[in-house]
């Protein structure tokens, strides 16, 4: 009997240290991943195309919070958790959950026709269409382009876009659409609706309008604007009535945790970057295993769907890349000759690639831009935030050269059409 109490003590210590090299195994694992994520967004922050805070969340807990930058550059202004970013397209996402709290509420139906409720409209689309983006309109700037004197008015902007739609693809009028909707059936503006909405859900930081209170971030662009090389320079903002309920909305990475979480049985993935404001945002939320990847960012290089996809592979534990250094790597320079020759991006677009002494060099036009090697066979340039990689076909041959402006990828393929 006794050796058999012994038996059973023995065993459950045994359990407990297993169980104890278990939890120090996984604490292990989770340091080194973060580990891997901030080696992952220092490479981002060092080449200036991140600048901002990243957050991940299980919904209990952040297993992950940290910001790198500044929030304001000029005064060096670090982020809190309180900065808010301009989260663009994220902005959808709060615009639709108010939509359908009130067809919830009965105060309106998704079958309903818009012009139930705004009557000035021609269009025949109904509210579900606008959530869903199957109105064929095109976008605010296309708009804007054809023309050019009109002053933005969302109600005008929809009426012409009625007459142009024969394009399928997203379109930002739809949710400036639904934000006046918002407005008329719920008699308040749509900054009110939103203070509501973030009283519903204890947001602390997001926000339509500005108020004195509130602290927000300075969007940056990085490029050569004087042409002393690469700078980051304070970017221009944009129209606050055209960005409106669409693209307008303010928020931090807290509070998009909060959203999130609030229907927790819905996958979000939205990415994108507001091309001439200087942010860059994504949001990756998967229902099955409850954890949410938030990246925002205050510079105008879209990398954050980048990052976060490198961030969603690190939790994985599969491979991901990361962007090469820009410095100067010593190559043999026998392999130069490999990428001379000519090059076709498109019917308009041709360039030549040329090799003197050991340097390579691609002729612009009138300009010749220097090519300075970061591995064997990808080059970046100096004045710009460009790379060009040479690619070779099955049999060893360069046959092409991805344009790279600030990605680890392109769609930007030019094809070698002479030696």
């Amino acid at each position: 009997m006794k050796n058999q109490i012994l038996f059973l003590i023995l065993l459950s210590l045994y359990c407990i240290s297993c169980n104890n090299e278990t939890e120090q195994q996984s604490e292990t694992i989770h340091e080194f991943k973060i580990s891997e994520i901030d080696s992952l967004l220092k490479r981002y922050h060092e080449l200036n195309r991140f600048s901002g805070v990243v957050l991940i969340s299980n919904k209990e807990s952040n297993l992950y919070n940290k910001s790198f930058g500044f929030a304001n550059y000029e005064v060096k202004k670090p982020f809190s958790e309180s900065t808010a970013f301009k989260i663009g397209e994220i902005s959808e996402l709060v615009t639709s959950r108010i939509i359908n709290e009130m067809a919830a509420n009965g105060d309106l139906q998704l079958s309903d026709e818009v012009s139930k409720y705004l009557p000035e409209m021609k269009t025949e689309f109904t509210i579900a269409d606008l959530l869903n983006h199957k109105t064929n309109f095109p976008d605010i700037a296309t708009i804007q382009k054809q023309y050019p004197n009109l002053n933005y008015s969302t109600i005008e902007y929809a009426n012409l876009a009625e007459v142009n739609s024969n394009k399928p693809g997203k379109s930002d009028l739809n949710f400036n659409i639904l934000g006046l909707l918002i407005e008329k059936v719920s008699r308040k503006s749509f900054q009110e609706n939103i203070f509501d909405y973030a009283k519903r859900l204890s947001l602390k930081d997001t926000y339509f309008q500005k108020t004195a209170s509130t602290q927000e971030a300075t969007g940056y662009l990085f490029y050569n604007f004087r042409g002393n090389g690469l700078e980051l320079q304070e970017s221009p903002v944009y129209s606050l009535e055209a960005a409106f309920s669409s693209r307008g909305i303010k928020s931090s990475a807290n509070d998009l945790a909060k959203i999130i979480y609030s229907k927790p049985d819905i996958n979000v993935e939205i990415d994108g970057y507001l091309s001439n404001d200087g942010f860059s945002y994504s949001i990756f939320y998967r229902a099955d295993n409850g954890i949410a990847i938030i990246v925002l960012s205050n510079r105008r290089h879209p990398v954050a769907k980048e990052i976060s996809n490198a961030i969603n592979n690190i939790l994985k534990g599969i491979s991901y890349k990361v962007p090469l250094r820009r410095n100067p790597k010593a190559i043999n320079p026998e392999i130069l000759s490999n990428y001379i020759g000519k090059y076709k991006l498109n019917e308009f677009v041709k360039f030549e690639v040329i090799k003197e002494e050991d340097s390579l060099f691609v002729l612009l036009g009138p300009n010749k831009v220097a090519l300075i090697p970061q591995s064997e066979n990808q080059f970046y340039m100096l004045d710009s935030d460009a790379s060009m990689r040479f690619e070779e076909d099955s049999t060893n041959k360069v046959n092409s050269v991805v344009l790279l402006n600030g990605f680890i990828k392109s769609d930007e393929r030019a094809l070698k059409i002479e030696n």
